[in-house]
């Protein structure tokens, strides 16, 4: 499958093949995306992203023209609804009965689309099943085509950025185990883009919750520039290169001004989260939160996850989408893409969806 991810920092392009034991790497690439053309999932500039797309392309030689793609950000909604047992072909209108509860915004100006998680009976033997409900406005997702018709390439499907990083990371994730069967085992994954923080809660490998926060790695950045009159390539390079103090022992005037400012956006970040995982706590009662898995590209931040793991009181590991990737090291570079791998989750999410 060939998948396209629009970052705001970056545009990555990777194409998967399916293999017995998982999937081989055909092709893959990034470009800087153009300033200010891509944020918070949102398209600004399609003319603009599509010319960078295309000579992405040119340059990778992928003259593929269906691509998935997926979406994110706050306007599109993502929940998981219950609805009684009902034939395939009754789904959609049921789900369209259920969606103004959900949904904020005009049904007939958004495209909404559903799909079966699970069936299950409940006490008194009615027959219930988990629906994930997505939806986005019209106009959230008409950039995004804009660009591929600009590139001459046809939306194969739109997925979401969650489920995209719940197939990256399925080596990562956890099982639940038989003494466990009366609680909700739940691994969070925590993308920290460059314009905003990606939350996902999965549980059996499937997505329960999702939230999109508005802060990422560019207001690391854009911070340090600003307090240290550095521009914002300078800034970009410290934010890299600076270590995380840990432990409370460590005196506050001890940490250096770039270290402080990482951990008071991060704290930012942080909060939010603990937002989330109440909320979802209330909806779900015997939830227990297993793991962290980190990935986007600020995870390269020296004891982020360490810092993280402190915070939260969970394990943190760092996302290995490449896991279930054979790479062709004649045809490869493998240390450049070991080094991008924190920012190609979604795009290889993406590649691996199979229909």
């Amino acid at each position: 499958m060939f998948a396209i991810d629009f970052g705001s920092r970056s545009i990555k392009v990777a194409k998967l093949r399916k293999v017995s034991d998982g999937y081989e790497l055909e092709n893959y690439g990034l470009t800087l995306s153009p300033e200010g053309a891509i944020a918070n999932g949102e398209i600004f500039n399609p003319i603009v992203v599509a010319e960078a797309l295309s000579e992405l392309l040119k340059e990778c030689g992928i003259r593929d023209n269906r691509a998935i793609i997926a979406i994110t950000g706050q306007k599109v909604i993502v929940r998981e609804i219950v609805l009684p047992l009902m034939e395939e072909k009754e789904l959609m209108a049921g789900v369209m009965w259920e969606a103004p509860k959900y949904v904020p915004y005009d049904l007939d100006e958004s495209i909404i689309d559903a799909e079966k998680v699970e069936e299950f009976v409940e006490k008194d033997g009615n027959k219930m099943m988990r629906i994930l409900l997505v939806a986005a406005p019209k106009t959230t997702i008409q950039p995004y085509m804009e660009i591929l018709r600009k590139a001459r390439i046809k939306p194969k499907i739109i997925d979401i950025v969650s489920s995209a990083n719940i197939r990256a990371f399925q080596k990562n994730l956890s099982e639940k185990k038989e003494e466990e069967q009366d609680s909700s085992i739940v691994d969070m994954i925590l993308s920290i883009g460059a314009s905003n923080t990606n939350l996902t809660l999965v549980e059996n490998g499937n997505l329960k919750f999702t939230r999109d926060i508005l802060v990422g790695g560019n207001d690391i950045t854009k911070a340090i520039a600003k307090s240290l009159n550095l521009s914002f390539e300078e800034a970009e390079k410290l934010k890299r290169e600076t270590k995380i103090s840990l432990g409370k022992e460590i005196e506050e005037e001890e940490k250096n001004e770039s270290e402080k400012i990482i951990i008071k956006i991060l704290n930012q970040i942080t909060k939010e989260i603990r937002k989330s995982l109440s909320y979802y706590k209330t909806q779900s009662q015997k939830v227990k939160y297993n793991q962290m898995i980190l990935s986007g590209g600020c995870a390269n931040i020296d004891n982020i996850k360490e810092l993280l793991s402190e915070q939260f009181e969970i394990p943190v590991i760092i996302g290995t989408p490449l896991e279930r990737i054979k790479v062709d090291e004649r045809v490869f570079d493998v240390k450049r893409l070991k080094k991008l791998e924190d920012t190609l989750a979604t795009v290889m999410g993406l590649a691996m969806r199979e229909r």
